[in-house]
């Protein structure tokens, strides 16, 4: 898969298109979620990992090379509370395919629109995206925008979880990556000629 994933990043930036690459981890556990974090952070741009129960969440929350945070709102073992959204060091994400995937709507909505509420109080960083996985799932972000409305996000929050906060996250993990990277705070600084 990482060979796919090179071979396709090269045929874009030869278009001219600079791509930015995520994965999504599911981990059962926490020693797996540390496991993949260990594997796959250096060769994403963006690491998001889908809460799959609280030992997971937690984890996910407080560790440092996790950009996104989602959980499954039809899983009744973990939600987005106020405890996580207080370690939270990324971001949480809103998509639409648990909306559309689900035979449960009002049920998904409200719990999404709790778990969102819960991001505005403490002022959390929220993507918002479709979530597809495929492409009849694809959204444009109007109507990512507009289901964000309708869960109780201001249309400023709206375009800023579409637009500027996925990607300062892109942003920053593309300078991590780069060689001026050192650790969190430092960096090389090259004189300047002359």
């Amino acid at each position: 898969m990482r060979d796919r994933v090179k071979q396709l990043s090269r045929i874009f930036r030869e278009q001219g298109v600079e791509p930015a690459t995520r994965i999504d981890l599911n981990s059962a556990n926490r020693a797996e979620l540390l496991r993949f974090l260990r594997r796959f952070r250096s060769s994403y741009d963006v690491v998001s990992v889908k809460c799959a129960n609280s030992n997971v969440a937690t984890v996910a929350c407080r560790d440092r090379r996790v950009d996104v945070i989602f959980f499954d709102p039809i899983n009744p073992r973990v939600r987005f509370n106020h405890s996580l959204a207080n370690v939270l060091r990324g971001a949480f994400e809103l998509n639409l395919s648990s909306i559309l995937m689900s035979k449960n709507n009002d049920l998904v909505l409200s719990r999404m629109a709790k778990e969102a509420s819960i991001a505005r109080q403490h002022g959390t960083n929220m993507v918002l995206s479709s979530g597809c996985a495929s492409p009849s799932m694809v959204r444009s972000p109007s109507q990512v925008a507009s289901v964000a409305l309708m869960l109780g996000l201001s249309a400023d929050q709206s375009r800023l979880g579409l637009t500027e906060v996925p990607f300062s996250l892109i942003e920053r993990n593309m300078f991590r990556r780069s060689n001026e990277y050192v650790e969190e705070g430092v960096r090389v600084v090259m004189p300047r000629a002359g």
